[in-house]
């Protein structure tokens, strides 16, 4: 008999058997398709100087129209022709950092004395066109060119690992429960409680599920299970139970199959659940209350 949490495990994964078998993968509404029409990436990755599709769709030109230059972060300085951003406060300071040195030249002696009459906020810099305003770290230039506001850096992705609060002039990173900051301030590492039980990694592929310890060594005390192209698995670590779906020749042969896991030392009272009645059931449950 299913217990609750793998009842609710059971609409997720016969989702995605249905998708696997029946249906031409798609990307959900919060992914970007790449042009190849089989990799999904996350929207947010769309148009951020790197390449995260195979085919590089997610950075090409008709995708991302906008220019370099706007690729760079607030209070950063496009080299011209390149995709190389400096901080502002390296233009004009005695030491070419652009490869065409842009970032110095007669202009910075010509024009500084006109960045006393711009009025800006912070900083201003003297560029190829013209004195330009910039602003201290984690504030970015307004529309007038001048004044400067706080930047939200928990809007730019990886910022923090987990958790991210954005406060003026600065951020602060956080975790979830049960995992710790790091030095760093802005990655997470899961605890290590009880520390006599160091945490295990179950891979599953087209042949088995193994464990293994996050140093890539293989827990000796769990004999992997068979498998046969596995398209979704889920752990419960309340019931210490692994569930996982058994890809077969037809959706009629796709099975649910469950083993529980005592004490993460081995694979025990492996069973089969039945999709497709499992299912019907549900349905027929869910009219059942519709109609009464």
């Amino acid at each position: 008999m299913l217990t609750p949490p793998l009842l609710l495990l059971l609409p997720l994964l016969s989702a995605l058997v249905a998708a696997a078998i029946d249906a031409p993968k798609t990307c959900s509404p919060k992914q970007f398709a790449c042009r190849d029409q089989i990799t999904c990436i996350s929207k947010g990755w769309r148009c951020d100087g790197e390449r995260d599709c195979p085919d590089g769709s997610d950075e090409a030109p008709e995708i991302c129209p906008q220019s370099k230059t706007q690729r760079c972060q607030p209070n950063e300085h496009n080299c011209l022709g390149t995709e190389l951003c400096v901080p502002m406060s390296r233009l004009c300071n005695g030491v070419q950092d652009c490869m065409d040195g842009s970032d110095e030249g007669p202009h910075c002696r010509e024009l500084r004395g006109n960045c006393s009459r711009l009025g800006c906020q912070h900083h201003c810099v003297p560029t190829l066109d013209g004195p330009t305003c910039y602003c201290n770290s984690s504030f970015q230039l307004q529309a007038d060119g001048k004044t400067c506001k706080d930047f939200d850096e928990c809007s730019v992705y990886g910022t923090c690992s987990q958790l991210c609060t954005n406060t003026d002039g600065s951020f602060i990173c956080g975790c979830v429960e049960g995992y710790l900051l790091q030095p760093d301030n802005r990655s997470c590492k899961a605890k290590n409680e009880p520390v006599d039980r160091p945490p295990v990694l179950l891979i599953a592929n087209s042949q088995n599920i193994l464990a293994t310890y996050l140093s890539g060594a293989q827990v000796s005390t769990i004999t992997p299970t068979s498998t046969r192209q596995t398209t979704a698995m889920d752990f419960s670590y309340a019931n210490e139970t692994v569930c996982w779906v058994h890809v077969g020749d037809n959706a009629a042969q796709t099975q649910l199959k469950c083993a529980r896991m005592p004490g993460l030392k081995g694979f025990v009272d492996e069973h089969t659940i039945n999709i497709s009645l499992s299912l019907h059931l549900r349905v027929f449950s869910k009219s059942q209350q519709e109609m009464g």
